[in-house]
């Protein structure tokens, strides 16, 4: 029974971790920096290497990462002036093909009704050889990991001061849109200077 309980939760937790490993978002900045001084920023060049596939190089993924960063900074009481920017944000983009294990859970449902095998053990139903086997199911996904990278630096000095980093699953074309404003919004709640609305 110990046995049962224990891969049920091996189980379970596999198939928590791959469908929660993605997106990963992590975050770096100067904490000498004061961030509230900062009014203004411009765009430095955007950095895409993500090969020929115009699912991916596509100059509308760019102006959505774009579109995003702008209401995110807006947020944070920075306005777009490239005559005088405070702040210099680029932002690179990268694709690489890699596999995922994915575990579907058991052949069967995960609870099952308790029964008597053998005439005197009791026992889960479906536990053990029969009448069915506990199945695992994990399988080798292939699948496109996307990562966007946003960096600021202050203007006058070129020095970095702040980079957020996001990287997940963007194999479905159909939500590359919904994926990368999300991305940037995750990437954002990190900046020293919180949102206003």
């Amino acid at each position: 029974m110990k046995s049962f309980v224990s891969g049920f939760f091996i189980n379970l937790l596999l198939l928590l971790i791959t469908r929660t490993a993605f997106a990963q978002v992590s975050t770096d900045y100067d904490k000498t920096v004061d961030f509230r001084q900062y009014k203004t920023y411009t765009w430095a060049t955007p950095d895409i290497q993500v090969g020929k596939n115009p699912v991916y190089n596509s100059d509308l993924i760019t102006s959505n990462i774009e579109a995003t960063l702008k209401t995110e900074l807006t947020k944070r009481g920075l306005s777009l002036n490239p005559e005088s920017p405070d702040l210099l944000v680029g932002f690179h983009t990268y694709t690489d093909k890699k596999t995922k294990t994915v575990s579907y859970g058991p052949s069967y449902p995960l609870y099952y009704p308790f029964g008597f095998r053998g005439g005197w053990r009791y026992l889960p139903y479906g536990y053990g050889n029969w009448p069915y086997a506990w199945n695992n199911n994990m399988q080798q996904v292939p699948y496109t990991e996307g990562t966007l990278v946003v960096d600021i630096a202050d203007a006058k000095t070129r020095q970095l001061i702040w980079r957020g980093v996001i990287e997940g699953d963007v194999s479905n074309p159909n939500r590359i849109e919904k994926e990368v404003t999300k991305g940037v919004e995750k990437i954002m709640k990190d900046y020293p200077v919180k949102a206003f609305n």
